[in-house]
């Protein structure tokens, strides 16, 4: 059984107290309905026992159904490498609950939790000191307590077998007491509203877990990482609104998966150390993002998406070779897209949507696994950026681009696995800079590019060996 479902019974307690006010969930109001998919974690690089994959996004095509193009945020519950125990001395078991500052008479002497911890509500005073407390089993809860200023009193805990949630803890300004807990499956810091920095976390280095940072309504910084140099698991920094800096995670080299997302103010995104990341990288919603910088990461095991930066204008990887995929739509102000290293891409190259983008610089690019999409890309005038890609393995789709004139720059390009379709695209008059495509191995689509010459389509279509219908309508 996953920490995940030992954890939702109190939650469900707890929903009637201010916790319920604070969602451990990002949630959307109004516009398409958001929606939740759980399947199956197996083992690997993210939960090395398996455990369970929670995907979350907003329902766009309105079908009910949570489509992998529509989800925008994946957080995982992994089945614990293996199971804490208590190592002597007074022994507490059960789901302990902390309601009243009287209730916690009930922990004085003890050295270990065999169970959960859930200290929630406590209306008046600070966290008093449990200096013998080092272990508990399950999960620890420490929620809704108005009065807590600093957790202080727990700076001997040192494992916690689950979950570490703190959250909706308003008079919390200082994370001291935390910094000790060596191990733990996931340390999540969720709407603790006067908490403007992580000081407390400053020993945090080689951390194996999950570390969630989000929806704390006055977080500046990230001050109190600036040790950690790698994440076991996933690295989350989502909806902190006034969150203007990663800079504290300058040593970070290594993490499974990082999301940054609906974080308002943050401007700059420069992750200087980091190398790999062994699943995704997700930057999505940070409206004020200007740049982000990951000069030296070298591979993700699967896709990088960037999404939704309002004010985004450069993305620029220079060391990444490898990529699962890269995925980039609905950033408005971007006008580069530079990749220089990038080798090959084992799944699809998904850019739409981004009418300021004018350079692509994937000038090593050979190989797309996948479907190749450019889409309503309506400043992009050349190809000249892709001069090495040979081979697509799925789908090449070109639709939309309202300055493209022709497919200079794709001279290399041989082969097509999927469709080829060309559609939409006002400024299209030739199919120059393809002499060496000789295959398309699905459907062949020209339609409704109104400069284009039906002949030039007709005879483009002639010289290629196509192995699905050909549909050439709505040109000129």
């Amino acid at each position: 059984m996953t920490r995940l479902h030992l954890l939702l019974p109190m939650l469900l307690i707890l929903a009637a107290s201010p916790l319920a006010a604070c969602g451990v969930h990002d949630v959307a109001i109004g516009g398409p309905a958001t929606l939740v998919r759980i399947a199956p974690e197996p083992p690997g690089p993210v939960c090395a026992r398996g455990g369970v994959a929670i995907h979350t996004g907003l329902d766009r095509d309105n079908d009910t159904f949570l489509d992998d193009e529509e989800i925008t945020s994946t957080q995982h519950s992994c089945n614990g490498d293996a199971p804490v125990a208590c190592q002597g001395g007074q022994i507490l078991r059960g789901a302990i609950a902390v309601r009243s500052a009287a209730e916690f008479d009930q922990l004085r002497g003890i050295h270990c939790i065999e169970g959960d911890l859930f200290i929630a509500g406590v209306s008046t005073g600070d966290l008093p000191a449990l200096p013998d407390l080092g272990i508990v089993t399950g999960d620890v809860v420490i929620a809704a307590n108005p009065g807590f200023r600093s957790l202080a009193g727990l700076d001997r805990l040192h494992t916690v077998g689950g979950t570490y949630l703190l959250q909706g803890n308003d008079g919390l300004t200082s994370l001291t007491g935390v910094g000790g807990v060596r191990s733990v499956e996931t340390l999540a810091i969720v709407a603790n509203n006067q908490l403007t920095d992580l000081r407390g976390l400053e020993a945090l280095s080689d951390f194996g877990g999950t570390l969630r940072i989000s929806n704390n309504a006055e977080l500046q910084s990230l001050q109190g990482l600036q040790n950690l140099t790698r994440c076991g698991r996933s690295l989350i920094v989502r909806a902190n609104r006034s969150l203007t800096s990663l800079d504290a995670l300058s040593a970070l080299r290594e993490v499974s998966l990082i999301e940054v997302g609906s974080n308002d103010a943050l401007t700059t995104m420069s992750l200087p150390s980091l190398q790999t990341v062994a699943v995704r990288v997700l930057v999505t919603s940070n409206q004020a993002l200007t740049d982000l910088s990951l000069p030296e990461l070298t591979s993700t095991g699967d896709f990088i998406r960037v999404d939704g930066n309002a004010a985004l204008t450069a993305v620029q990887a220079p060391r990444l070779l490898t990529a699962g995929g890269v995925l980039a739509s609905g950033n408005t102000a971007l006008t580069t897209l530079q990749l220089p290293g990038l080798i090959y891409v084992t799944g699809g190259v998904d850019l739409r949507a981004m009418p300021a983008l004018s350079q692509l610089v994937l000038g090593n690019l050979t190989s797309v696994g996948t479907d190749l999409v450019l889409h309503s890309l309506s400043q992009l005038s050349s190809l000249s950026g892709l001069p090495r890609l040979t081979t697509i393995g799925g789908n090449f789709t070109v639709a939309g681009n309202t300055s493209l004139p022709g497919f200079a720059g794709l001279a290399a390009l041989r082969l097509i696995a999927g469709d080829l379709v060309v559609t939409d695209n006002s400024s299209l008059t030739s199919f120059t800079g393809t002499s060496a495509l000789t295959e398309v191995g699905g459907k062949l689509t020209i339609t409704n590019n109104p400069q284009l010459l039906t002949s030039v389509a007709r005879a483009f279509a002639a010289r290629l060996q196509v192995g699905g219908p050909v549909t050439i309508t709505g040109n000129r």
